[in-house]
């Protein structure tokens, strides 16, 4: 919890510390893995976020978030084949929750975006809007749907959305300069005004 506080007052050297003392202290701690990797995958340090996230997904094998975030960091990584199975892995992991918790729109999402690397569109694109459905209100929801437009091709879609995303509060300048689902975004003329409004 105190990297995490670090992490988002701008102290990542002092974040990374306690991270990685939660970490020597409990190392079958998922949050530690999974906040860790979140804070790396964020200032765009793909191959540590990996390794962090598959160890947050080896510590708890029920938790979909972690899979679908280091199959990401493998794909932005240029590993496109690595990246389908990561993908596949992770879309059994949705799944298998959504069996058990079928009205959680974060899971939609990623199940969403897995269907969509898999070349599921149609799939992926429809349950990307039963995510919107279930909770049209979640700030990362609509930012992750942002992301499926953009890894689609859906460009104005994608720009709409993350509009939208901020309108509900998204607000991590950090994750939109990093996040590679949505560097097809970043050179519309559209863009730089997002990131106005996404704040400091």
């Amino acid at each position: 919890a105190h990297g995490a506080v670090l992490f988002l007052q701008g102290n990542a050297e002092a974040a990374a510390g306690e991270f990685e003392r939660a970490i020597e202290l409990d190392p079958t701690l998922f949050e530690a893995h999974y906040f860790f990797a979140r804070a790396n995958f964020q200032l765009g340090r793909l191959s540590v976020a990996e390794d962090l996230f598959a160890r947050a997904g080896e510590v708890d094998p029920d938790d979909y978030q972690a899979p679908f975030f280091r199959a990401q960091c493998i794909e932005a990584q240029g590993r496109h084949d690595e990246a389908l199975v990561a993908y596949a892995e992770a879309l059994e992991r949705a799944e298998a929750y959504m069996d058990l918790f079928p009205d959680d729109a974060r899971a939609a999402t990623m199940r969403a975006v897995g269907l969509c690397r898999l070349g599921r569109a149609a799939e992926g694109l429809d349950w990307g809007g039963r995510a919107l459905d279930i909770d049209p209100e979640d700030a990362g929801v609509r930012y992750n749907v942002a992301c499926l437009y953009a890894l689609e091709g859906m460009v104005e879609e994608a720009l709409d959305c993350l509009e939208e995303a901020i309108d509900v509060g998204f607000g991590n300048r950090e994750w939109l300069e990093h996040d590679p689902d949505i560097a097809s975004l970043r050179d519309h003329p559209r863009f730089p005004g997002i990131m106005d409004r996404a704040g400091s």
